[in-house]
């Protein structure tokens, strides 16, 4: 359940009525994800549980990774932890790479716009790309790059014993060192 307090304070950060923050709060987000940000005092928040999985394993659980169902998502999602009182740190394909249409860069560009004052990490292209320049992470990858959230956090585990690529390791960095 959302307090009122909540849904005000979402509304008012989102931008619309209490009647629409009300809605998307108690449906838009997966389950349970208000009660995991009402318990922590920081968070950081992905567009999906691929992207949960792989960075839960690279900060070695110090911070809970939410993942909130998709990028369109992560607006509320950050205004639901604020109004919680959560510090919030947004982790973001920039779907830059090759294979990105111009509206996946559209809709990134839009995301970043709509979190004003919340650390938004931005990947380069997305995880898979960045994840394509791990080769221990790789070997220990059964099947390829097939968004398995399981098989990517067995992988990345297995792959902690490398470097993982430049760009994660940087992600890592100025998540834990605000």
């Amino acid at each position: 359940m959302v307090s009122e307090e909540v849904v005000a304070r979402v509304a008012a950060t989102l931008g619309t009525s209490t009647n629409r923050a009300r809605r998307l709060a108690r449906t838009a987000l997966p389950a349970g994800f208000v009660l995991q940000v009402a318990r922590h005092r920081h968070v950081v928040l992905v567009e999906g549980a691929t992207d949960a999985a792989v960075l839960d394993v690279l900060l070695g659980g110090r911070l809970p990774v939410l993942a909130v169902g998709g990028k369109h998502l992560l607006p509320l999602a950050a205004a639901l932890a604020g109004a919680h009182g959560a510090a919030v740190d947004v982790v973001l394909d920039g779907d830059d790479g090759e294979g990105a249409g111009h509206r996946a860069r559209e809709d990134s560009r839009r995301v970043r716009d709509a979190l004003p004052g919340v650390p938004v990490h931005v990947l380069p292209g997305d995880l898979e790309s960045c994840l394509a320049r791990w080769p221990a992470f790789l070997a220990a990858l059964p099947g390829g790059l097939t968004k398995d959230a399981v098989a990517y956090a067995r992988a990345a585990t297995a792959a902690l014993a490398s470097e993982p690529p430049p760009e994660l390791r940087a992600l890592r960095a100025a998540v834990l060192i605000p």
